[in-house]
């Protein structure tokens, strides 16, 4: 990893690198499931492990077991990406009865290995292992707090899985007639979670060596152990076999006669094997010249020092008349040992050490003979926060690294009474300042524990903690921690980071949680680069300061040019192109550690800058803009001017203008490396958008009535002839009217002309010969209109004789009202019938002279005279007849000849009047 500084910093100050949470995250588990241990591979995959109470752990594809085994837990396994994003692969392993994962470590060839714990007659073990029978035992003595217990006993149970975790490369129990791998006696069991204490790790000839305890007597041990049988009670159980766990290669016991336990191992780079745990025998195995040979009573810590062919060469207690034990050891590349603990006595502080004198924890160096102390130290607070050790590590520089964990869970275990993480230190720049109480506590110490580079709490508001196991850091001061994390029944959460694999405690309990964080503690090289993006101009030089904890420096800048070992040096390249710049630091202290950074900078030559663009004015009346469409050739960086004191850095911008006018509109297109800008104007006229008017004109008075003129809704303003400033306006008047709107920007005008009122014509009646139309109209076209036979088209067609009347709106809008008089003609076959007698005497028989034979519609005309020449009749219809008095209404006429002519002509034939001349008597 690599920091740049554009801005450069303080070089008064100190130099603090932040560490760096890489990634926090829940396994998603849908069932309960308690964390209990994780560990890593050199990739920087994490891979932690738990207890699984049934069915829902998240599981991949084609993993060993994909089923829950049965009774109530079994191992939950999983493989986090090293940026904890995904699930590389995640598995059950566990028989019908409990199981639980205890520690782990991966090899060489990122194959997993676990050290764990089994009530399962049935657990997945491989064809020719080590053991192939659960031995069990009896129940533990340490109760059901942790969810489950082994109700009939427990082997050690060790694993060897494959790459892909989808077969078993080898599995064994490891166990006798008693319980095995358990812690399972008070005051030894001090913590929650220390029943399942016990560590596996990897030999130089990646071999797994394992520390654990047994109740059994009768375990294997090869010959010539330093410790052949069972001391009594519980003992510790060392042992190392093959990667196909089908061979023990070495085994002992180790333990007196009262209760002791092994938990932590560790290898030099010479082969020996050291181990460390806590005693309450006085009665150890001993060898070499003990840093202290007896224990101090009320319960020590024991370390052990073996060859690599399991022969005992070395031993020491360690503690104070209080209760003391060491939970993991460590080795520097010197071997001298360190061991981390608790401790209720006066355990002492050396001189020169960071120390909290009265902590509930211990760390302690001595050589690795274990014949001497190199020093001893406290840290905590005020001696009864009572932290549990849950990872430990002592760098090839020397830093001391230290993970572990305190709350209110802890006095669930054992000895513990209290326990709280509030009032730790912590240093200014801690990740996580604060603690509710129940959180871990990660801290480092410089070499030889001269001080505190740094310490921080983390996590949420659940009761943070670990049931029991062991987490590891990597030898770069990288942190891979298991947590039993977001207890409290959705109550309570867990910091995770954003896209982590889950963020989301699945169960309706806990959760295994895990995070990674690197402390960055050892040398740190990195470098400040004068430019900003990492481009640089062919014509500038750029300034290189070496930033970090090295004591020395090299600089090679990529491009052929001797070396440097400045601190600060400024280069100019000769060409443009991509350079590599490599900065090596060294510090040489109590290790030769060497960091390398690197950055690679992009050289160019200034660009060739051709700005241009098009404008385009639009707009509205409310708004006058131009829209900007630019062509420059060099940049994709604009810088707009738009000659209103505004401007823009878009591409292609439009702009709204406060009021129409001439603009001037500048573009600068920027190199930004070579900082250089190159310019184009235009000068836009941005005018005011037209407005049209069309009204409806002409527009027609009505008899006696006034018309509304309407210049349209929506305008700004109004301005009328007549001096109105309304939309609309009432005349009563013919003439021009003229109104003027404005809209925003923007004016327009018409002229509406109101006419006289307009005449009709009546509607001529109408005689309709047959085959004609007879279709009526009014003589013009209605906005709308009413017959009298109730239709409402501007014609209808008529079928009878009859008045037809309608009203109608005509085109100016006034009513209009007129009748149509139709007759329809009928043409006869026959000539006129003239009878020659009729007997008007009230018998109702020919009471009447009528002509026959004629069309009624047709015109007509009759006269009667008689034999003096006087007309005594005379009708003009053919329906109407005599009735033998004078003119129908005067005095009777006598009987006698009557003089007769009729003259008719048939409308619809179109032929010449008919004349008929003859005589009719009259009879009473």
């Amino acid at each position: 990893m690599s920091f740049l500084f554009p801005d450069g910093y303080d070089r008064s100050a100190t130099l603090v690198i932040d560490p760096v949470v890489t990634f926090s995250s829940y396994v998603g588990s849908f069932a309960d499931n308690f964390g209990c241990t994780a560990t890593y591979d050199d990739d920087g995959h994490l891979y932690g492990a738990g207890s699984v109470f049934g069915v829902g752990y998240p599981l991949t594809l084609g993993v060993l077991q994909s089923t829950f085994g049965g009774g109530t837990i079994d191992m939950g396994v999983s493989k986090f990406a090293p940026d904890g994003t995904s699930l590389i692969w995640s598995t059950y392993i566990g028989g019908s009865d409990n199981d639980l994962p205890h520690s782990m470590v991966v090899n060489s060839s990122n194959e997993l290995f676990i050290l764990g714990t089994t009530g399962s007659s049935n657990f997945p073990v491989t064809a020719g292992c080590f053991d192939n029978t659960l031995g069990g035992g009896t129940l533990p003595p340490f109760g059901g707090s942790y969810g489950f217990n082994y109700s009939f006993g427990s082997d050690i149970a060790v694993v060897h899985l494959n790459a892909g975790a989808d077969a078993l490369l080898g599995a064994t129990y490891v166990g006798g007639s008693a319980n095995d791998g358990l812690n399972q006696f008070t005051p030894l069991l001090r913590n929650y979670g220390d029943p399942f204490r016990g560590e596996i790790i990897m030999d130089a000839d990646e071999n797994p060596i394992i520390a654990s305890c047994t109740a059994s007597s009768g375990l294997f041990t090869t010959p010539g152990a330093s410790q052949a049988a069972f001391g009594g009670s519980l003992d510790g159980y060392i042992f190392r076999m093959d990667p196909t766990l089908t061979n023990m290669l070495w085994a002992t016991y180790h333990g007196g006669s009262g209760n002791d336990a092994a938990y932590g191992v560790q290898v030099s780079t010479t082969g020996d094997v050291y181990v460390t745990g806590g005693t309450l025998s006085t009665d150890l195995p001993a060898a070499g010249s003990p840093f202290q040979a007896a224990n101090a009573g009320g319960g020590d810590g024991w370390l052990a020092r073996y060859s690599n062919t399991g022969t005992l060469l070395g031993t020491t207690f360690f503690g104070t008349s209080g209760f003391d034990q060491a939970y993991f050891v460590q080795l520097d590349p010197q071997n001298n040992v360190y061991v981390v603990g608790q401790t209720t006595g006066a355990y002492p502080v050396s001189a020169g050490v960071y120390a909290n004198p009265a902590g509930s924890q211990f760390i302690h160096k001595l050589n690795s003979a274990l014949s001497a102390s190199l020093w001893s130290t406290r840290i905590g607070t005020n001696g009864t926060e009572n932290i549990s050790p849950s990872a430990f590590l002592v760098s090839d520089c020397g830093q001391i690294y230290f993970s572990g964990w305190g709350g209110t869970v802890n006095p669930a275990g054992g000895g513990v009474t209290s326990s709280s993480t509030i009032g730790l230190p912590v240093t200014a720049d801690a990740y996580q300042p604060g603690t509710d109480g129940s959180d871990f506590y990660l801290m480092v110490l410089n070499a030889d524990a001269s001080s505190l580079a740094y310490a921080t709490f983390f996590g949420g508001t659940a009761t943070e903690h670990v049931d029991g196991g062991t987490s590891r850091f990597d030898k770069d001061g990288i942190v891979y921690q298991a947590v039993c994390a977001g207890c409290g029944f959705g109550t309570t959460t867990f910091p995770t980071t954003p896209g982590a694999w889950s963020s989301t405690d699945n169960g309706m309990n806990c959760n295994l949680g895990v995070f990674k964080i690197d402390f960055e503690q050892n040398v740190q090289v990195n470098i400040d680069a004068s430019i900003s993006n990492l481009v640089l101009c062919l014509d500038d030089p750029v300034v290189l300061n070496a930033v970090g904890t090295a004591d020395a420096w090299l600089w090679d800048l990529g491009d052929g040019s001797p070396t440097s070992t400045e601190v600060t040096l400024a280069h100019q390249y000769a060409e443009p192109g991509v350079y590599t710049i490599t900065l090596v630091g060294t510090a040489i202290g109590l290790c030769v550690a060497v960091d390398t950074a690197t950055v690679q900078i992009t050289v160019v030559a200034p660009i060739d800058l051709q700005p241009g663009f098009d404008a385009v004015p639009s707009g509205n009346c409310d708004a006058v803009e131009v829209d900007l469409f630019n062509t420059s050739l060099g940049s994709s960086i604009f810088l707009w001017s738009f000659g209103d004191g505004s401007g823009s850095t878009l591409t292609n911008p439009s702009h709204v203008y406060a009021a129409p006018g001439q603009y001037t509109i500048t573009l600068g297109i920027v190199d930004p490396v070579c900082a250089d800008t190159a310019f184009a104007s235009q000068t836009i006229d941005v005018g005011i958008p037209g407005l049209t008017l069309d009204l409806e004109s002409p527009v027609g008075l009505c008899d006696g009535a006034s018309v509304v003129l309407d210049a349209g809704a929506g305008f700004d303003a109004y301005a009328w002839s007549t001096g109105a400033q309304t939309a609309t306006i009432s005349v009563s008047e013919p003439g021009a009217y003229i109104v003027v709107v404005t809209d925003g920007f923007c004016t327009g005008s018409d002229t509406i002309i109101v006419a006289q009122p307009i005449t009709y014509e009546p509607v001529a009646d109408r005689q309709i010969c047959p085959g004609q139309d007879a279709t009526l109209s009014p003589p013009f076209t209605p906005l709308s209109i009413t017959w009298s036979n109730g239709l409402s088209t501007p014609t209808i067609t008529v079928e009878d004789d009859g008045s037809y009347w309608f009203t109608a709106i005509d085109p100016a809008g006034c009513p209009v009202t007129d009748t149509v008089n139709v007759v329809f003609f009928l043409i006869g076959d026959s000539e006129a019938i003239v009878p020659n007698v009729f007997t008007p005497n009230g018998d109702k028989v020919n009471d009447v002279y009528l002509v026959e034979g004629v069309d009624p519609a047709a015109d007509f005309q009759m006269d009667i005279y008689n034999r003096w020449g006087q007309r005594v009749f005379e009708t003009t219809s053919g329906n109407y007849g005599w009735n033998g008095k004078l003119r129908n209404d005067g005095e009777t006429v006598p009987d006698g000849t009557y003089f007769v002519i009729v003259t008719y002509k048939e409308f619809c034939k179109g032929t010449d009047p008919v004349t008929i001349t003859t005589h009719v008597t009259l009879l009473r």
